[in-house]
């Protein structure tokens, strides 16, 4: 494959937290590793989401100075630009050099709908929208076409800004999925790892047990179709008993809850024996995300609602790096099973002796399972093939559009 100028759009500055880095970062590192020229670049047009103690809510220093350093530590320290919203400025790359960059790139990937179209973006040979939440991107622009006017119209602008089209949605077009589809053609992906940063060897001993990290609910619940289609917080209540079922130790990383409701329900887990850890220190960046998961037993995941519900094939990029870990993962079925093998190394769970059933197989079988979790995690997810296959259909792409530029040089 030709080298390629490639440029990553994400939200790595805008959510200066360890597993949101890992998400977009593994884009440009894994497009690195592959010897293209990559550039990273956030233009997202949304005030910071985070800052250090006393900032004011649009100082956007935290979040560039944690975007610098992560990118400094996989050696792309001069090649990251954040487009600040709110005093306009541009941070790491000069302006000219951004501008040049655009100029010369062949592609653009933008990554959960993270960039805002400007023109020397438009420009770019071919752009690529990566959706990473299944079912919750095409409601938002169903509720967009609904709404017509302006909003339809820009969002369906937005869109047609992309040439090519690619879901975490495995199962999607397949007479089970009710993901819509609209006008677009949807191709599959996953999250592309890095498994050479994940690897370790071989180890039973851990310093927490069964663990996850996850938002109780991060918006409320939304109508489709005359249903309520919601989060993880609906699918967690088949799990309450799970730690006095299997007698094991289960420890969530869970953002404690704003309202009391939500309070109530992380109270009633504790009282049922889950463990519940705070974010602070324990994820706080890359490196600390990268130690929890390493030092976990293996992983309890919960999905939400929306991904089960429509059969959407979602498989977590947090579960993924578990198992580039060597660590079991035991996750719901979202049909991700037609497409991803299940049974050694990550095993699919339905409700509350499913799941028990699948903690007494792991425990009990813990080397099969970590040697096959590592396995599956170079087979399906490595960032080489993934991205590779991306890569594949941008020079399809190009050969298309070059046909066409003949076929329009031809004289009638």
């Amino acid at each position: 494959m030709e080298k390629m100028r490639i440029v990553v759009g994400g939200f790595i500055g805008l959510f200066p937290t360890g597993g949101a880095t890992w998400d977009y970062l593994q884009y440009p590192l894994g497009l690195k590793l592959l010897g293209h020229d990559v550039y990273y670049i956030e233009d997202t047009q949304l005030y910071p989401v985070y800052q250090a103690s006393g900032d004011s809510w649009d100082d956007c220093t935290f979040g560039v100075e944690y975007l610098k350093k992560a990118m400094a530590e996989i050696g792309m320290e001069d090649r990251w630009a954040y487009r600040d919203v709110a005093t306009g400025k541009t941070f790491g790359l000069s302006d000219s050099k951004l501008k040049e960059v655009c100029e010369t790139a062949d592609v653009y990937i933008n990554v959960s709908s993270s960039t805002v179209w400007r023109d020397e973006y438009r420009k770019i040979p071919v752009k690529i929208l990566i959706d990473t939440d299944p079912m919750f991107t095409q409601y938002q622009y169903h509720l967009k076409m609904e709404a017509g006017g302006t909003e339809a119209e820009y969002s369906r602008d937005y869109m047609h800004g992309h040439d090519l089209f690619f879901t975490f949605g495995l199962n999607i077009g397949k007479p089970d999925c009710r993901i819509p589809q609209f006008e677009y053609n949807w191709l599959t992906t996953k999250k592309p790892i890095c498994t050479d940063f994940w690897d370790q060897p071989f180890t039973n001993q851990s310093k927490f047990g069964f663990t996850s990290i996850m938002n109780w609910t991060e918006r409320p619940d939304f109508i489709y179709e005359g249903e309520t289609w919601g989060q993880k917080n609906k699918e967690f209540r088949k799990f309450f008993d799970l730690p006095t079922v299997s007698k094991q130790k289960f420890e969530i990383i869970i953002n404690r809850p704003k309202d009391a409701a939500t309070a109530q329900s992380i109270n009633n887990l504790m009282d049922r024996g889950w463990d519940i850890l705070s974010p602070n220190h324990l994820i706080s960046d890359k490196e600390n995300y990268k130690n929890f998961v390493q030092s976990s037993f293996a992983e309890f995941s919960v999905t939400k609602e929306t991904y089960i519900k429509s059969n959407s094939g979602w498989f977590s990029g947090r579960s993924a790096v578990y198992l580039a870990s060597g660590r079991p993962v035991l996750t719901q079925d979202t049909q991700w099973s037609k497409y991803i093998p299940a049974g050694e190394g990550v095993l699919a769970i339905s409700d509350l002796d499913t799941a028990a059933q699948a903690v007494e197989e792991v425990t009990g079988n813990y080397e099969k399972h970590s040697r096959a979790a590592r396995e599956i995690a170079r087979e399906y997810f490595d960032s080489g093939k993934i991205l590779s296959d991306i890569l594949a259909h941008v020079d399809s792409k190009k050969e298309l559009a070059l046909d066409s530029s003949q076929a329009r040089q031809v004289p009638v």
